[in-house]
């Protein structure tokens, strides 16, 4: 399950909802009417106190198989490529949103500094082939703020070919004011994980940057396996996590490893940024830092929406116990999805900080 919405990690672009059974809208859909256990099973739901609720889909990401699943969704998103003009590139970041009855492709590559997106009906999924119009641009729209200003470059129709699995294969040539750009793309689920993330060391210091997710898995278990000298991860700008499964993993190799988190007067984390900073042995904060945080969306529910001792909880109540203890983890787990819903943030204060002993060290001033 993805604990948290998309709103936080695509803060230059509106994001209403996902279509994908992977991802889901922040509103939940609501469930027919049952008043009996057997039809609300019948239904797909989950029949707590008398009420039936929306079911959560069980996480297939486990301690014994993560490794196989990270190294071969690796194997997948190293496959997925953007060509322009016969110039290859890796794919950053790939993501469908929707928007009323619109779907809208994304593909962001160049190190997130080029964009092509484009919008259908969300009914030609059915076809599994069909043209749509294209808009190439460049402006870092997935992770630039909310002053992105994208720069249109080139526009007009591409094929798009989607198959069941989300096999995603587009191709045509798009016309600027003075040159035509041929794009080709071959992308798959896969990348929709895989984050943006990048660690830059120096010395004993692996400063972290990016959307986290599939990528950042691997990244930090080169670092632990082939930098031994790292011992803090110093976290920039993470405003939250693309795939929650894996970065709950992520924050328990951290943990295992010894390895401390640090968070500057500068920094900005957010979401699962905060999930991933709360792994570290030790935990400093300098005064200044942005730390948000907010309710998670999916499977069709909201976290801040479920009674407390529902199964949709158990993978994150685990996760915070481990990070910060059985007095504190439970408690700072709920106090997050009552601090502003999905498709919001608040922002901790310094007392709120200290209060939920988030830092073992939480500096006035310095780096």
């Amino acid at each position: 399950m993805n604990r948290r919405s998309s709103n936080t990690v695509f803060s230059g672009v509106a994001v209403i909802c996902i279509l994908l059974a992977v991802w889901s809208c922040n509103s939940p859909k609501k469930l027919a009417k049952v008043n009996t256990q057997s039809r609300c099973i019948e239904s797909n739901g989950y029949w707590y106190e008398g009420k039936c609720w929306p079911e959560f889909e069980e996480s297939f990401i486990t301690l014994a198989n993560v490794d196989s699943v990270v190294n071969a969704q690796m194997v997948a998103i190293q496959k997925t490529f953007v060509k322009v003009n016969d110039e290859r590139y890796t794919i950053d970041f790939f993501f469908p949103e929707q928007e009323g009855e619109e779907l809208i492709l994304i593909v962001s590559f160049n190190e997130l500094k080029h964009n092509l997106m484009i919008p259908f009906d969300a009914k030609l999924m059915d076809k599994k082939e069909f043209t749509a119009e294209a808009l190439y641009m460049t402006g870092n729209i997935v992770e630039g703020g909310d002053d992105v200003q994208p720069k249109p470059i080139a526009d007009g129709k591409m094929n798009v070919s989607i198959n069941s699995d989300f096999e995603v294969k587009i191709s045509g040539t798009l016309k600027g004011e003075s040159e035509e750009y041929v794009i080709e793309v071959e992308a798959d689920e896969s990348v929709m994980g895989a984050g943006t993330s990048t660690f830059k060391i120096e010395g004993d210091k692996a400063f972290l940057s990016g959307t986290l997710g599939t990528i950042t898995y691997h990244q930090l278990k080169d670092i632990i396996d082939y930098h031994p000298n790292v011992k803090t991860i110093v976290m920039e700008n993470v405003r939250g996590s693309i795939n929650d499964e894996v970065n709950m993993h992520t924050g328990r190799i951290l943990r295992e490893a010894g390895l401390n988190t640090k968070v500057l007067a500068d920094s900005h984390i957010a979401s699962g940024g905060v999930d991933l900073f709360a792994s570290g042995v030790e935990r400093t904060i300098v005064k200044g830092a942005k730390l948000g945080v907010h309710s998670w969306a999916g499977d069709d529910v909201t976290g801040d929406k479920l009674p407390k001792d529902h199964p949709a909880h158990q993978y994150q109540l685990k996760y915070f116990r481990q990070m910060l203890g059985n007095n504190f983890g439970p408690d700072f787990y709920f106090y997050t999805l009552s601090s502003a819903p999905a498709d919001g943030m608040h922002y901790m204060s310094d007392q709120e900080i200290k209060d939920w002993t988030l830092a073992t060290r939480f500096l006035e001033k310095g780096n």
